[in-house]
Protein backbone atom coordinates (compact mmCIF):
# COMPACT_ATOMS: atom_id res chain seq x y z
CA UNK A 1 0.00 0.00 0.00
CA UNK A 2 3.09 2.53 1.07
CA UNK A 3 4.46 1.49 -2.83
CA UNK A 4 1.17 2.18 -4.15
CA UNK A 5 0.88 5.57 -2.26
CA UNK A 6 4.41 6.78 -3.01
CA UNK A 7 3.57 6.46 -6.67
CA UNK A 8 0.47 8.07 -7.00
CA UNK A 9 1.46 11.29 -5.17
CA UNK A 10 4.70 11.68 -7.19
CA UNK A 11 3.56 10.76 -10.24
CA UNK A 12 0.80 13.47 -10.04
CA UNK A 13 3.45 16.11 -9.15
CA UNK A 14 5.10 14.77 -12.51
CA UNK A 15 2.00 15.58 -14.43
CA UNK A 16 1.51 18.88 -13.36
CA UNK A 17 4.65 19.55 -14.83
CA UNK A 18 3.45 21.44 -17.71
CA UNK A 19 6.38 21.90 -20.21
CA UNK A 20 7.19 17.92 -19.95
CA UNK A 21 3.68 17.61 -21.03
CA UNK A 22 3.71 19.80 -23.87
CA UNK A 23 6.55 18.26 -25.83
CA UNK A 24 5.37 14.76 -25.73
CA UNK A 25 1.51 15.14 -26.10
CA UNK A 26 -0.42 15.92 -29.53
CA UNK A 27 -2.76 18.43 -30.59
CA UNK A 28 -5.48 16.31 -29.07
CA UNK A 29 -3.50 16.29 -25.75
CA UNK A 30 -2.29 12.44 -25.46
CA UNK A 31 0.08 11.20 -24.86
CA UNK A 32 2.47 9.58 -27.39
CA UNK A 33 4.52 6.13 -26.61
CA UNK A 34 6.30 4.00 -29.15
CA UNK A 35 6.44 0.31 -29.23
CA UNK A 36 10.30 -0.33 -31.04
CA UNK A 37 11.81 -4.02 -32.08
CA UNK A 38 15.70 -3.95 -30.53
CA UNK A 39 16.51 -7.43 -31.61
CA UNK A 40 15.35 -10.13 -29.77
CA UNK A 41 13.57 -7.77 -27.15
CA UNK A 42 11.06 -5.68 -27.97
CA UNK A 43 11.41 -2.15 -25.74
CA UNK A 44 8.46 0.19 -25.12
CA UNK A 45 9.32 3.95 -25.77
CA UNK A 46 7.60 6.19 -22.93
CA UNK A 47 8.38 10.26 -22.46
CA UNK A 48 11.11 10.64 -19.35
CA UNK A 49 7.99 11.98 -17.39
CA UNK A 50 6.40 8.43 -16.99
CA UNK A 51 8.31 7.95 -14.09
CA UNK A 52 8.98 10.29 -11.06
CA UNK A 53 12.77 11.79 -10.86
CA UNK A 54 12.74 11.16 -7.43
CA UNK A 55 13.45 6.98 -7.90
CA UNK A 56 16.85 8.04 -9.18
CA UNK A 57 20.29 7.60 -7.74
CA UNK A 58 20.79 11.07 -8.75
CA UNK A 59 17.53 13.33 -9.24
CA UNK A 60 16.68 14.04 -12.38
CA UNK A 61 19.13 11.64 -14.15
CA UNK A 62 17.46 11.94 -17.27
CA UNK A 63 15.77 15.03 -17.09
CA UNK A 64 17.35 16.17 -20.18
CA UNK A 65 15.76 13.49 -22.09
CA UNK A 66 12.52 13.48 -23.76
CA UNK A 67 12.04 10.21 -23.97
CA UNK A 68 13.23 6.33 -22.26
CA UNK A 69 13.10 2.96 -24.23
CA UNK A 70 12.61 0.54 -21.48
CA UNK A 71 13.11 -2.99 -22.07
CA UNK A 72 12.63 -6.15 -19.85
CA UNK A 73 14.31 -9.79 -19.78
CA UNK A 74 15.92 -12.00 -18.08
CA UNK A 75 18.85 -10.66 -15.76
CA UNK A 76 21.64 -13.25 -16.65
CA UNK A 77 20.37 -13.60 -20.37
CA UNK A 78 20.19 -9.97 -21.27
CA UNK A 79 23.17 -8.41 -19.47
CA UNK A 80 25.25 -10.68 -21.44
CA UNK A 81 27.13 -9.96 -23.92
CA UNK A 82 26.40 -12.23 -27.11
CA UNK A 83 24.44 -15.87 -27.03
CA UNK A 84 24.60 -18.26 -23.94
CA UNK A 85 23.13 -21.38 -24.23
CA UNK A 86 23.57 -21.82 -20.39
CA UNK A 87 21.50 -18.60 -19.79
CA UNK A 88 18.95 -19.09 -22.31
CA UNK A 89 18.26 -22.68 -20.71
CA UNK A 90 17.85 -21.43 -17.34
CA UNK A 91 15.27 -18.52 -18.25
CA UNK A 92 13.18 -20.91 -19.79
CA UNK A 93 12.72 -23.66 -17.87
CA UNK A 94 12.70 -21.85 -13.99
CA UNK A 95 12.09 -18.58 -12.87
CA UNK A 96 15.09 -16.40 -12.83
CA UNK A 97 15.64 -12.59 -11.73
CA UNK A 98 14.49 -9.86 -13.88
CA UNK A 99 16.22 -6.60 -14.85
CA UNK A 100 15.00 -3.53 -16.92
CA UNK A 101 16.81 -2.06 -19.30
CA UNK A 102 16.53 2.12 -19.64
CA UNK A 103 18.00 3.46 -22.68
CA UNK A 104 18.06 7.28 -22.84
CA UNK A 105 16.75 8.44 -26.69
CA UNK A 106 18.69 11.67 -27.17
CA UNK A 107 16.78 13.03 -30.46
CA UNK A 108 13.65 12.57 -32.10
CA UNK A 109 12.19 8.85 -31.50
CA UNK A 110 11.69 8.09 -35.56
CA UNK A 111 14.87 9.64 -36.49
CA UNK A 112 16.86 7.49 -33.58
CA UNK A 113 16.35 4.01 -35.31
CA UNK A 114 17.13 2.76 -38.56
CA UNK A 115 16.56 -0.60 -39.99
CA UNK A 116 13.70 -2.22 -37.50
CA UNK A 117 10.43 -1.29 -36.63
CA UNK A 118 8.84 1.53 -34.48
CA UNK A 119 4.72 2.18 -34.15
CA UNK A 120 3.45 5.43 -32.96
CA UNK A 121 0.51 5.09 -30.56
CA UNK A 122 -1.14 8.28 -28.46
CA UNK A 123 -3.00 7.11 -25.07
CA UNK A 124 -5.75 9.43 -23.45
CA UNK A 125 -4.41 10.24 -19.94
CA UNK A 126 -5.98 7.24 -17.85
CA UNK A 127 -4.10 4.90 -20.34
CA UNK A 128 -0.71 6.50 -19.66
CA UNK A 129 -1.64 6.88 -16.12
CA UNK A 130 -2.31 3.10 -16.07
CA UNK A 131 0.70 2.34 -18.46
CA UNK A 132 3.23 4.24 -15.88
CA UNK A 133 2.33 2.32 -13.06
CA UNK A 134 2.90 -0.93 -14.78
CA UNK A 135 6.68 0.31 -15.44
CA UNK A 136 7.08 1.91 -11.74
CA UNK A 137 5.80 -1.60 -10.48
CA UNK A 138 8.20 -3.43 -12.73
CA UNK A 139 11.15 -2.42 -10.82
CA UNK A 140 12.64 -2.89 -7.54
CA UNK A 141 13.35 -0.55 -4.84
CA UNK A 142 15.89 -0.11 -2.08
CA UNK A 143 14.56 0.94 1.40
CA UNK A 144 15.00 4.94 0.27
CA UNK A 145 12.67 4.28 -2.69
CA UNK A 146 15.17 4.36 -5.20
CA UNK A 147 15.16 2.39 -7.79
CA UNK A 148 18.25 -0.39 -7.91
CA UNK A 149 21.16 0.05 -10.26
CA UNK A 150 22.58 -3.68 -11.94
CA UNK A 151 25.22 -3.00 -14.44
CA UNK A 152 26.01 -0.50 -17.37
CA UNK A 153 23.51 -1.11 -20.28
CA UNK A 154 24.07 -1.62 -24.04
CA UNK A 155 24.57 2.15 -25.29
CA UNK A 156 25.75 5.28 -24.14
CA UNK A 157 24.19 6.51 -21.04
CA UNK A 158 22.13 3.41 -20.97
CA UNK A 159 21.46 1.29 -17.80
CA UNK A 160 20.13 -1.75 -16.03
CA UNK A 161 18.05 -1.75 -13.13
CA UNK A 162 16.48 -4.54 -10.71
CA UNK A 163 13.04 -5.77 -11.93
CA UNK A 164 10.87 -6.70 -9.04
CA UNK A 165 9.53 -9.76 -10.54
CA UNK A 166 10.60 -12.70 -12.02
CA UNK A 167 11.47 -13.98 -15.64
CA UNK A 168 9.81 -17.48 -16.68
CA UNK A 169 8.41 -19.16 -19.67
CA UNK A 170 6.15 -18.28 -21.45
CA UNK A 171 6.04 -14.49 -19.69
CA UNK A 172 9.18 -13.05 -21.98
CA UNK A 173 10.47 -9.98 -22.44
CA UNK A 174 7.62 -9.27 -25.51
CA UNK A 175 5.09 -10.56 -23.36
CA UNK A 176 5.95 -8.36 -20.68
CA UNK A 177 5.49 -5.06 -23.12
CA UNK A 178 2.30 -6.64 -24.68
CA UNK A 179 1.21 -6.60 -21.16
CA UNK A 180 1.70 -3.14 -20.48
CA UNK A 181 -0.18 -2.48 -23.57
CA UNK A 182 -3.01 -3.69 -22.00
CA UNK A 183 -2.38 -2.58 -18.81
CA UNK A 184 -3.11 0.86 -20.83
CA UNK A 185 -6.24 -0.44 -21.88
CA UNK A 186 -5.54 -1.76 -25.23
CA UNK A 187 -7.17 -5.22 -26.59
CA UNK A 188 -4.31 -7.73 -26.84
CA UNK A 189 -3.85 -11.03 -25.35
CA UNK A 190 -0.06 -11.06 -24.09
CA UNK A 191 0.52 -14.64 -24.21
CA UNK A 192 0.07 -15.20 -27.83
CA UNK A 193 3.09 -12.81 -28.45
CA UNK A 194 6.06 -14.40 -27.87
CA UNK A 195 7.60 -12.61 -30.95
CA UNK A 196 9.14 -9.31 -31.41
CA UNK A 197 7.53 -9.39 -34.40
CA UNK A 198 4.28 -10.63 -33.36
CA UNK A 199 4.25 -7.71 -30.99
CA UNK A 200 4.68 -5.08 -33.35
CA UNK A 201 2.20 -7.00 -35.78
CA UNK A 202 -0.46 -6.43 -33.42
CA UNK A 203 0.69 -2.62 -32.71
CA UNK A 204 0.42 -1.60 -35.91
CA UNK A 205 -3.59 -2.10 -35.45
CA UNK A 206 -3.49 0.70 -32.24
CA UNK A 207 -1.10 3.11 -33.87
CA UNK A 208 1.38 4.29 -36.72
CA UNK A 209 4.61 2.54 -38.22
CA UNK A 210 6.99 5.26 -37.96
CA UNK A 211 10.07 3.08 -38.81
CA UNK A 212 10.56 0.11 -40.56
CA UNK A 213 13.00 -2.51 -42.16
CA UNK A 214 15.00 -0.65 -44.83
Amino acid sequence: MFRILIFFGLHSLCLLDPGALAQNKTAENKHVIFVSSIGWHTGIVVPTYSLPDSIWKSAGDYADMDYLEVGWGDADFYTHDGFNLWYTFKAVFWPTSSVLHINPIPQEVASYYTDTRVVRIELEDEQFHQLSRYLFDALAMDESGKIVPYQEGIYPKSYFYRGSSRYYFPNNSNVWVARAIRRAGLPIWPVWHQTTGSVLNKMEKFGILVVDKE
